[in-house]
């Protein structure tokens, strides 16, 4: 059984090697996306994993009437929302859904802050994002009531009966906010990277298992000229 169980736990270590390979370039790709200068957001986007973190620039009108707020802690994991607003282009050329930035729970309702609501033209920077898919033990989104757990960019365009949208989320910069609420900024470049712990653990559990096998063979010979 040693064999097969060692041989088992270095291919895991293997394996755990070559994702962390992969994540350290993937970082290093996002690192230097994120630090290029804003750029004007393209019409389409052919691969949207060649945009994630890559700051852009929108001019247009926010659709306030159709805000989807998701649940979501805030500073120092205060409850609140997010607020998902489509953002109607410049020239109606299309309709991106932004991020705005972040709002305590007291604030969800906009007649409770009628500051945050801007009818005029307004430029918007941000970071491009992809939508995410649901966590294990997250809630379903309540699309009847409005409320969102998990931001599904389809089921969001669908809810707001939109047939041509921006493949991706915008989440704007802090400094595209005015006044206090809602809070920018919402999506940093900080990416887990626990590879190399998982793949030490793996191989930590091989050595392990190989000294066992050696103490317990030690042993059982012991054992074994003893009797004679």
């Amino acid at each position: 059984m040693t064999i097969p169980l060692l041989i088992i736990l270095c291919l895991l270590g293997n394996w755990q090697v070559e994702r962390l390979n992969w994540k350290l370039d993937l970082i290093e790709k996002l690192e230097t996306r994120y630090g290029l200068p804003p750029v004007t957001l393209p019409a389409t986007v052919e691969d949207p994993d060649d945009w994630v973190y890559r700051h852009v620039m929108v001019t247009g009108r926010f659709l306030h009437m159709r805000e989807m707020p998701l649940y979501n802690a805030g500073p120092a994991g205060k409850p609140g929302y997010d607020l998902f607003t489509p953002l109607m282009l410049k020239d109606n050329s299309g309709i991106v859904i932004i991020n705005r930035g972040w709002v305590p729970e007291r604030l969800k309702e906009q007649m409770s802050r009628p500051e945050t609501i801007n009818s005029e033209e307004v430029q918007v920077t941000g970071l491009l994002r992809k939508s995410w898919q649901k966590e294990r033990f997250a809630p379903e989104n309540d699309i009847e009531h409005n409320l969102w757990f998990y931001a599904d960019l389809n089921a969001m365009a669908k809810a707001q009966h939109m047939t041509e949208y921006f493949p991706m989320f915008l989440y704007a910069d802090k400094a595209s906010n005015e006044g206090e609420y809602p809070i920018g900024e919402r999506s940093q470049l900080n990416i887990v990277n626990n590879h190399l712990d998982y793949a030490m653990t793996w191989y930590g559990l091989a050595i392990v298992l190989l000294v066992i096998y050696v103490m317990f063979n030690v042993r059982r010979r012991e054992e074994d000229q003893s009797q004679f």
